[in-house]
């Protein structure tokens, strides 16, 4: 029979927080596990051969996520950065201006709108949508919030797909449009369900993909590919930055980071203007996620050097 003592020192606990802090003892201990692990692989692999290396599946899984990465540069347009100089802000085009772009989307509010407040500074109205939160941190012109969520095909309670959302605020067939999604790893089935016409709307998408550690399980790879080339269809890569909040994965020559902030520049946009961009991540541009943790070096991972075929120049 249960002692009433031990039933009662459970809720004494429940009440004080002690079961709380042993949960969060608990998630600690397994991030500080996979940490190690992730630290130790790295290491092993740093000094392998690179063809022991390329018969691991775990290497062929993230050379494939990082080559559907590569970032490409706009002849004649310069890059700037949209947004705080910690996390939520990204570097993208200088082109969000009217006519280039008057309206924009933003999913995922959280704690920090600096992106939203410096878009709508350059005269481009937005709609910002969260279900997650009752309204906005601080007010941001030009902005309408909305608290509703995105989604992909399958039905979620109080959100909507990215192709519901732009007909329900009339842009149906519009090209002037900017999107930023940081959703917490919600952004898979919503790029598996949106169309690329509906992606080909949007001038630019600034995205922070989640969970990309997935990518050593063959669903999670699976899954992760299928977005990345479906954005691909309609756009192309020209910057990448690492969230510095987890430990990224390093696994030989490659690294490839938990959470990455990636912007896509429409590819009719831009014709021929799309050149091989050869430089280290994180760049001058780029700032760490926090204040006390530097950024992730990216190297050139995700920089695409000349094309050895004769010929080719432009994505």
């Amino acid at each position: 029979m249960p002692s009433p003592f031990g039933a009662l020192k459970r809720l004494f606990r429940g009440i004080v927080g002690t079961d709380a802090l042993e949960r969060r003892h608990a998630d600690h201990d397994a991030r500080m596990r996979r940490d190690l692990l992730l630290l130790g692989n790295a290491l092993a692999t740093a000094r392998a051969d690179r063809s022991d290396l390329e018969r691991l599946p775990d290497y062929r899984r993230v050379a494939e996520v990082t080559g559907l990465l590569q970032t490409w540069r706009v002849e004649g347009v310069d890059l700037v950065r949209v947004g705080g100089d910690l996390d939520g802000g990204y570097v993208m085009l200088d082109t969000l201006r009217p006519p280039t772009v008057t309206a924009g989307y933003g999913f995922g509010v959280g704690h920090d709108v600096s992106w939203d407040v410096a878009v709508a500074d350059r005269g481009i109205d937005l709609v910002l949508y969260d279900h997650t939160v009752r309204g906005l941190p601080q007010p941001v012109p030009r902005a309408r919030f909305v608290r509703q969520g995105i989604r992909g095909a399958e039905p979620v309670a109080g959100c909507r797909t990215l192709a519901e959302v732009v007909a329900d605020n009339g842009h149906g067939g519009r090209r002037d449009l900017v999107l930023k999604m940081d959703i917490e790893g919600a952004e898979w089935p919503v790029l598996a369900e949106a169309s690329s016409g509906t992606l080909e709307q949007f001038s630019q998408i600034a995205v922070e993909f989640h969970d990309l550690s997935c990518v050593l399980h063959p669903e999670g790879h699976a899954s992760v590919v299928a977005g990345l080339a479906k954005l691909a269809v309609t756009h192309v890569p020209i910057h990448v930055h690492g969230n510095s909040y987890y430990l990224p994965l390093w696994i030989g020559d490659l690294v490839l980071p938990e959470v990455l902030e990636v912007t896509w520049a429409r590819r009719s946009d831009h014709g021929g203007r799309f050149v091989p961009r050869d430089e280290p991540f994180p760049t001058e541009l780029d700032r760490p996620n926090f204040p006390r943790r530097p950024d992730i070096y990216l190297g050139r991972t995700f920089s695409r050097g000349p094309d050895p075929r004769a010929g080719r120049t432009g994505a």
